[in-house]
């Protein structure tokens, strides 16, 4: 299991409106009369989900809330999900959705070519301290310096024509050529230039990064962060797992005993080829207070890597520019994390040892 377990609460921390409000101010921009849609579950205490729809109306938006079922299999199954058509119907009514449920879905693609932003606390999938984990990384933290750090990192990403992530022996080299990179900030609206940022996004902020096209990626990782997949939730390995590429496609899965069997087991039986193929998209944490928790906040660990499998074809219709036909498609979405690597944007080091040179 991942090694953190933040405060679970059984009422509203009133710093959750204070983080909240700022989410709506900063992050979302968010304007008088606004149309709101609040997707959410059982996953996230009612009171979380009820703080976001009732500041929503105080800032003079108008706020819905639909609590749909808990997907089967969680976050991994998403790409394959099916949704209800009368949640597909309020989606296409809002200016805004805060997506604490669905996370990957046509539904969501679809409004945001509707015209709809679309902000997810939690990567989509909510959860019971989602409260505790906004205030440290969001509150208690300077999500703007984040936000401009990723941009920073984002565009190293950009000018460079190759990734090489190294661990102890390992490499990992992946083509960039044509490959732009995302701030995955975290943020809708940019501040600084008083313009919108985004369509789509993930909170706590950041993860800046790349989309790797299919095929690309040949080498070897070693991953002793998190490991995400089914039937597990977020699985920390207790000796590195080591995986090993051909032209972005998963050809052997060594290291930790356990978990290996597992992942060899749990793809076997998947039946779905489109699974083995990654890394689909590689991305930076660089937020200093998110931590190893059973939260998506793990991916925004300072220092680290997060690299998703699977599917990834649904981000062609978020994000500008980004054509689905050169993303790989699945019915499951994987991610591992490497915590502390070395990473070289050709040949100068953007990482190593937990800092982060951008």
């Amino acid at each position: 299991m991942a090694s953190i377990s933040p405060d679970v609460s059984s009422r509203l921390k009133p710093d959750a409106i204070a983080v909240i409000k700022l989410i709506y101010e900063d992050v979302c921009n968010l304007q008088p009369g606004s149309n709101v849609l609040i997707i959410a579950d059982a996953r996230t205490p009612d009171y979380i989900v009820a703080a976001f729809q009732g500041m929503a109306l105080a800032l003079s938006a108008e706020a819905v809330t639909i609590e749909c079922r808990i997907p089967v299999g969680g976050a991994t199954y998403q790409p394959g999900s099916k949704w209800p058509k009368m949640l597909e119907a309020a989606a296409k009514e809002a200016d805004l959705i805060v997506d604490m449920a669905v996370g990957y879905a046509e539904f969501i693609v679809e409004a945001v070519k509707n015209g709809a932003r679309v902000m997810c606390p939690g990567d989509g999938i909510g959860g019971p301290f989602m409260d505790d984990m906004l205030i440290r990384t969001m509150l208690h933290t300077d999500i703007h310096a984040v936000r401009r750090h990723a941009d920073r990192i984002a565009q190293r990403f950009t000018e460079a024509s190759t990734c090489t992530v190294i661990t102890g022996d390992d490499e990992l080299v992946i083509d960039l050529t044509d490959v732009e990179g995302a701030s995955g900030c975290g943020f809708l609206w940019d501040a600084d230039k008083q313009d919108w940022k985004a369509n789509w996004t993930f909170l706590p902020p950041a993860q800046p990064g790349i989309l790797v096209p299919k095929g690309r990626g040949s080498g070897s990782i070693n991953v002793d962060g998190t490991l995400l997949y089914h039937p597990n939730y977020h699985e920390k390995p207790d000796s590195p797992l080591r995986l090993t590429f051909s032209d972005g496609h998963l050809e052997g899965i060594a290291g930790d005993r356990i978990l290996a069997a597992r992942l060899e087991n749990w793809l076997s039986e998947l039946g779905d080829e489109g699974a083995y193929y990654g890394p689909v998209h590689l991305n930076f944490g660089n937020n200093p207070n998110a931590v190893l928790s059973q939260s998506q906040e793990w991916e925004r660990v300072y220092g680290s890597i997060t690299c998703g499998m699977g599917d990834f074809s649904l981000l062609g219709g978020l994000i500008p520019g980004i054509s689905s036909a050169i993303l790989n498609k699945s019915t499951v979405h994987w991610d591992w994390t490497v915590l502390q690597p070395k990473i070289l944007l050709d040949d100068k080091v953007i990482s190593e040892n937990g800092k982060i040179f951008a």
